[in-house]
């Protein structure tokens, strides 16, 4: 079979997908009102910060992941963390670079696993090691990156689109499952107001995902990854409910309610080296363990750097916050760092020079190829 790259979105979104399909998408369909987090943040900003924040994104997206070690598990966590930007080398370290989104898409194997399969009742995407953790994670990482809805997805012989993916979640959705990822997902390429049956003719709408949502709860012993990844979910959708209505109420108030506690919380609970706590949430906790810390620290961080308001990102705790994420990525910089915590706190420091800066999808690659820097021409590393 032949392939080709066929240019995707207004910045660099270079896809391998088959040379038989065409696929143009301009950027008026791109740049929609899903982009919650491309703003500025008036003021003065810490400019040493974020030149230390931008050094080791760089570093880190310079050294990309590949399809023989590395499983779909890890290439999603990949993604989330630099969206459109994020490559992969095919076959070994030192393979040609595609990109990751790309190669998902096209539901080529990573590390002999593939994300998607087709069965009798159509999609399917397993849940389990090495492929999606958690069900519509695959769906919540495309909506973040700003995926159109009609870009395509390969699944064996057949030819889709994300909005396909959107519908089998919508017709998966099932009372008592974690619907963290269906709230993000559902909500970005829908709208906050949708409403649909399920395969079981059950009634379901974006804001009974969220209500769902809100009876579950916010702990390290109850919940994945602590809860944070619902804190986020509350936060990307009342966002997008604001853009729409303008005003929230009911289970929407609710949600920024939660919010708004649980920022206070993570502060309280911070560590006076800028670490947030180890017990996630629940308690002052700080474990010495390298890897613990990654997880807990860049799941809390990337929540903060998306759900804070803008005057406090300029905060000095949450600014020490942002400063150990850096330094413990920096002095890991040649470990093999466990995928999702690393996903999780480069997505972070992302979205904090995202908010910052207001830089577009597409940005890094351009920036880092117009100066010539490549795997073979590192930067220095941060002091």
């Amino acid at each position: 079979m032949f392939y080709t790259f066929t240019r995707l979105l207004p910045a660099v979104l270079l896809i391998f997908i088959p040379a038989a399909v065409t696929l143009s998408i301009g950027a008026e369909q791109y740049a929609d009102s899903s982009n919650l987090i491309a703003r500025p943040v008036p003021g003065q900003s810490n400019d040493a910060l974020l030149k230390k924040v931008r050094q080791v994104l760089d570093e880190y997206y310079l050294r990309p992941l590949n399809t023989r070690d590395d499983p779909p598990w890890s290439v999603l966590h990949w993604s989330i963390a630099y969206g459109v930007d994020a490559k992969i080398r095919v076959g070994h370290p030192a393979g040609k670079q595609v990109t990751a989104i790309g190669w998902l898409c096209s539901n080529y194997p990573l590390r002999g696993k593939q994300l998607i399969a087709c069965s009798e009742d159509g999609l399917f995407l397993p849940i389990g090691p090495g492929v999606q953790g958690h069900d519509a994670q695959f769906l919540a990482m495309l909506a973040q990156s700003r995926v159109p809805a009609n870009y395509l997805l390969q699944v064996s012989e057949q030819e889709l689109t994300i909005a396909d993916l959107v519908e089998h979640e919508k017709q998966t959705c099932t009372t008592g499952n974690e619907q963290t990822f269906k709230l993000i997902g559902i909500g970005h390429y829908e709208g906050t107001q949708a409403r649909w049956q399920n395969k079981s003719h059950e009634r379901w709408s974006v804001e009974r995902l969220l209500q769902e949502e809100l009876q579950q709860p916010i702990s390290g012993r109850q919940a994945t990854c602590g809860g944070l990844h619902r804190l986020f979910a509350f936060h990307y959708a009342t966002e997008l409910r604001m853009r729409e209505t303008s005003s929230l109420s009911g289970p929407w108030q609710e949600a920024v309610q939660r919010t708004n506690y649980y920022q206070r919380r993570a502060f309280q609970l911070q560590n006076p080296d800028g670490s947030f706590s180890t017990a996630w949430l629940d308690k002052s906790e700080q474990r010495p363990d390298l890897e613990r810390q990654l997880i807990t620290s860049g799941h809390v961080l990337e929540w903060l750097a998306f759900s804070l308001p803008e005057d406090e990102l300029r905060d000095p705790r949450f600014e020490k916050a942002v400063m150990y994420i850096v330094q413990l990525l920096n002095d890991n910089l040649h470990q093999r760092l466990h995928r999702g915590g690393m996903g999780h706190a480069l997505h972070a420091l992302a979205i904090y020079e995202q908010r910052m800066v207001c830089t577009e999808p597409g940005e890094r690659s351009e920036r880092l190829a117009s100066v010539g820097v490549g795997p073979q021409t590192r930067g220095e590393s941060i002091d």
